[in-house]
């Protein structure tokens, strides 16, 4: 038996009998020199997982040795095994990213997953429901391509996660639309758009505004204008609205231009800090006046 033969046994030994520091040695010398069979390739992927993975100390560690344990074994379903440690390394990769809200570093480990192999299995701790790994790489996927601007990836991954989930947590179906939605928007899709819109009936804000101005690109000026001010009235941070009171004075301006002037100069008083309160009073005011509801 040649003696690299013998070294992998050693190190198979040490894996199963968790001595990940041993194996790890044993099997990092030989990986590049000898070849490796698919038991070799699979307790190697499981040692670094367990030694490295788990409990990573840096971040440039773990991309390093997910993106080994990616080349050493491939995605298993997990609607017929109960652990793949191809999935597991992937999904701490996209788990960290996504909480630094590293956007342009998600697309390539989503890539890496085929979201057909992952379970709908939710997990509840403490009362609290957690999403499956399918539900949590739509979720991953629909928000990473909202955020960079690939409006037609996202409403295809979207579109996909709404059709195929059979499980929603935490209102993430609701999301799935509001970003399905706005997407749709900005590809030009109006009257798409709205249904979705349509679909979710929440009474916010900017739900509301998204409503207006899909009506004001399919030049419905009078339902756009019910809804932006529907959307100026309810509740919500003054310094978020600047868009919408944008729309605001362009739906004004064609019709009634005194009152867009008025609308234009108390929102920018407002903005400049001049007497808030007073100004914000005066404000809303003056969209109840224009309340077409």
């Amino acid at each position: 038996m040649p003696v690299y033969r013998q070294q992998l046994i050693e190190a198979k030994n040490a894996y199963r009998a968790r001595d990940y520091g041993r194996a790890y040695e044993i099997y990092t010398e030989l990986y590049s020199k000898v070849p490796f069979d698919n038991s070799a390739r699979y307790s190697y992927a499981w040692t670094i997982y367990q030694l490295r993975v788990k409990e990573y100390h840096t971040r440039e560690q773990l991309l390093e040795d997910a993106e080994l344990i990616t080349e050493l074994t491939r995605q298993n379903n997990l609607n017929y095994t109960k652990m793949c440690v191809y999935t597991m390394s992937v999904f701490m990769v996209l788990k960290l990213l996504y909480s630094e809200k590293d956007f342009e570093g998600l697309p390539y480990w989503l890539d890496k997953i085929n979201p057909d192999l992952l379970d709908e299995i939710r997990f509840t701790k403490e009362d609290r429901t957690y999403p499956s790994s399918r539900e949590n790489y739509y979720i991953y996927a629909s928000v990473t391509y909202f955020k960079l601007n690939d409006y037609e990836k996202c409403i295809e991954v979207s579109r996909e996660a709404l059709r195929t989930l059979r499980k929603f947590t935490n209102n993430s179906a609701e999301f799935f639309q509001w970003r399905l939605a706005k997407s749709l928007r900005q590809v030009g899709e109006y009257a798409e758009s709205l249904k979705f819109l349509n679909i979710l009936q929440l009474d916010e804000w900017y739900v509301h505004h998204e409503i207006a101005e899909n009506y004001y690109y399919l030049e419905d000026y009078d339902n756009s204008l019910k809804h932006a001010v529907k959307a100026a009235l309810k509740d919500g941070p003054m310094d978020m609205k600047y868009n919408l009171y944008n729309l605001l004075h362009n739906l004004l301006e064609d019709t009634d231009p005194v009152h867009a002037e008025m609308h234009h100069d108390l929102c920018e008083s407002i903005l400049n800090d001049e007497d808030h309160e007073r100004l914000e009073d005066e404000l809303c005011s003056f969209w109840k006046t224009l309340n077409t509801s």
